[in-house]
């Protein structure tokens, strides 16, 4: 007998049906949601970064705790000889000697009227008691020096510790450690509260009080106030002939 052979095709396995599998939306969507988190983190740190000191720089009289404002009206401006009696020491603004401080440290005390030219072009003064602690001193100087808006002296007669001053503006501190000295050296070093903000914080040297004022000789008044004129001298009386 002769065997009956299988056809080709029945002897092939049924192809497998294909089963297509749904979208993965979830994760799609996840990975969205954390991509447009990221993105609004690094945004969001872009656009404020560095905003302390923005606020500094936009309104530092409300930024920094402690600094007594005196407005600009209330400060006078006169170039004037001699020495000045300022209501404290150191003064923050009012009429002052012609020629400025030059903006170094100072291990002497300074005329405040040579200081206040200086304050006048944008100048923070950082005054200091004569009892700080030498290490405090040298931290300042070293925040001072070289700087070409920063002038360092000491003064005995001040109230506090250390005192930061600017034109106008004013913070008196413990100590030479507390953060606000460099929240106010960035905001009022040639800072908005300057009157001829960009002129040089250049000029004298010296560690003196300023020369007196000359004395101004006036002419004798009358009881109207205005000056007398001065009377000639008369020619002497001759005596009469004796009888």
């Amino acid at each position: 007998m002769s065997r009956s052979k299988t056809p080709a095709a029945s002897s092939r396995r049924a192809a497998p049906t294909k089963v297509s599998k749904p979208f993965p939306w979830g994760t799609v969507l996840g990975s969205s949601v954390l991509a447009l988190a990221l993105v609004g983190v690094v945004a969001y740190a872009a656009l404020n970064q560095g905003s302390g000191v923005n606020d500094l720089q936009r309104n530092p009289d409300q930024a920094i705790d402690g600094v007594q404002v005196t407005a600009r009206d209330d400060l006078e401006r006169n170039h004037v000889p001699g020495a000045v009696d300022y209501p404290t020491l150191p003064p923050s603004g009012g009429d002052h000697n012609i020629s400025p401080q030059q903006c170094a440290v100072y291990d002497e005390p300074i005329a405040p009227e040579h200081a206040l030219h200086s304050l006048e072009h944008g100048a923070v003064w950082i005054t200091y008691q004569d009892s700080l602690p030498s290490a405090d001193v040298e931290q300042l100087a070293g925040k001072a020096g070289g700087e070409p808006y920063l002038l360092m002296s000491p003064l005995p007669e001040q109230d506090s510790p250390v005192i930061m001053t600017a034109w106008g503006r004013q913070l008196r501190l413990d100590n030479a450690s507390d953060p606000r000295i460099d929240d106010f050296i960035t905001a009022y070093a040639n800072g908005p509260q300057t009157p001829e903000r960009g002129a040089a914080c250049a000029g004298v040297t010296t560690t003196v009080p300023v020369a007196p004022a000359p004395v101004e000789l006036l002419p004798p008044t009358g009881p109207s106030g205005a000056p007398t004129a001065p009377v000639a001298p008369t020619a002497p009386v001759a005596s009469p002939p004796a009888s």
